[in-house]
């Protein structure tokens, strides 16, 4: 069996390795001297870069004050490179070298980003790349009107970062203010939206559009294409219309029913996982926060430029849930078998989310000041907000992370880090687990449930 653990743990271990490496590179060049204007520590300085590398969002300076033009640039760099993956770029590199690209990296990428076989990784990546390039182009050009000002260098720059941000789901923002300014435009906040949409669909939907629209003839889509579009609409749909209902007497207050809708949906769509805001979360209520919480945890869709269980893996586990009340033995949507082994890596997949943020968690509590919890108020789902946007690379925060401690901002750092990487590519590289199933099995005995 060991020559099965090796492909999965050299990827897992190529994975891991290139992002930490990425984000350590970008804290050193965040920390030199004509980065920042403001004096800034190295653990701040990494603490951004991994949160640009991760697509994150999440900040403990703000980024339009601290940061030069040469830092803001940097910072746009790793938000490209941690949007896309770094593997993706390297397999480029291969591709225009003309060079042979390694075996692990081209099983990974088809895996990541082909639900069918028989892809051809030349052109899976050319298409990944001309289509992030091409639509961040796009978006800059949409974008350009709504920050348009007496400097048209600054206003360019502007559209450009928030094109690149939005599109990556890195929740960047190089406003002193971010977007809070903008809770009663209609264009900005709509544009933002699709840039984000069109980032955390995922990569492989696009690729089986563009493969329809060459072939010949009409073919069904891809059961992993319907199951996406499907989960992302009704989870879409379902947190907008929840914030509606909870914040229009609140946190929407003087907004016209118009600006009340955009604000809701906008933040619906920004919450998995691109983690931009046009109203302080602070005037949310908890029962909203709830509802963040879990569009968080849920997250982007496989092969996307977002973070969090993926829309598929809720999907599939509400289905066999759904097919198993319904008398089936196996997991079934749209007339579809799915397969065992999906439903249990779905399983562990969110498991290991879970025991995550619990451990995250418990570790920002020893962190903290020992209160009572008559004295505590909500800083039991202040924290617990922050751990699920690190580890679901949102960064919405409350409010909570430029006061964290120098250990909590640790504790975040290696959250957002595997929630970037993927807590099940972590398990598979601590843990040497296998892609493929053992070919052996133990006598069965019942156990008790419920």
């Amino acid at each position: 069996m060991k020559s099965a653990n090796r492909p999965p743990l050299r990827s897992a271990l190529y994975l891991a390795l290139s992002f930490a490496v990425t984000a350590l590179i970008g804290g050193i060049l965040l920390w030199l001297p004509w980065m920042h204007g403001e004096k800034l520590s190295f653990l701040d300085a990494l603490f951004t870069s991994t949160s640009a590398v991760c697509v994150t969002g999440l900040t403990v300076v703000n980024t339009a004050t601290t940061f030069t033009l040469p830092g803001k640039l940097v910072i746009l760099a790793l938000i490209q490179l941690g949007g896309l993956g770094i593997m993706t770029f390297s397999t480029l590199f291969f591709i225009l070298m003309g060079r042979s690209v390694p075996v692990i990296e081209s099983l990974s990428l088809k895996e990541s980003f082909a639900p069918y076989h028989g892809v051809h990784l030349g052109s899976l990546i050319l298409t990944i790349v001309i289509y992030t390039l091409g639509t961040e182009l796009v978006l800059t050009l949409l974008l350009i009107p709504a920050f348009w000002s007496s400097n048209p260098g600054e206003g360019l720059f502007h559209a450009l970062f928030h094109a690149v941000s939005a599109f990556c789901n890195a929740g960047f923002s190089d406003l002193p203010a971010g977007l809070t300014s903008y809770s009663r435009n209609l264009y900005l906040p709509t544009v933002i939206a699709l840039a984000i949409l069109a980032g955390n669909t995922g990569f492989p939907i696009v690729f089986e559009a563009v493969q329809r629209l060459r072939s010949r003839g009409i073919r069904k889509w891809s059961l992993h294409t319907r199951l996406t579009l499907t989960t992302h609409l009704i989870l879409i749909l379902m947190g907008g219309l929840l914030f509606l209902i909870f914040e229009k007497n609140r946190a929407f207050t003087g907004l016209s029913l118009p600006e009340k809708i955009l604000n809701a949906f906008f933040l619906s769509v920004s919450a998995r996982t691109a983690g931009f805001n046009l109203i302080d979360l602070s005037r949310f209520g908890e029962v909203s926060l709830y509802v963040l919480i879990f569009l968080m945890f849920v997250g982007a869709c496989p092969g996307s430029t977002g973070g969090g269980v993926k829309t598929t893996t809720f999907g599939v586990l509400v289905a066999s849930v759904w097919s198993r009340l319904r008398g089936y033995s196996r997991a079934t949507v749209f007339r579809r078998t799915i397969p065992q082994d999906i439903v249990f890596k779905a399983l562990t997949l969110v498991s290991l989310y879970a025991f995550t943020i619990f451990l995250a968690q418990f570790l920002l509590i020893l962190s903290a000041p020992g209160h009572t919890f008559a004295s505590s108020g909500t800083e039991f789902l202040a924290r617990l907000f922050e751990t699920v946007s690190a580890l679901g690379t949102v960064g919405l925060s409350t409010g909570i992370t430029p006061q964290l401690s120098p250990w909590s901002k640790v504790v975040l750092i290696f959250t957002m880090y595997a929630g970037r990487v993927g807590v099940l590519s972590l398990a598979v590289l601590l843990t040497g687990l296998s892609s493929r199933p053992k070919e052996f099995y133990y006598p069965k005995e019942e156990v008790l449930l419920g």
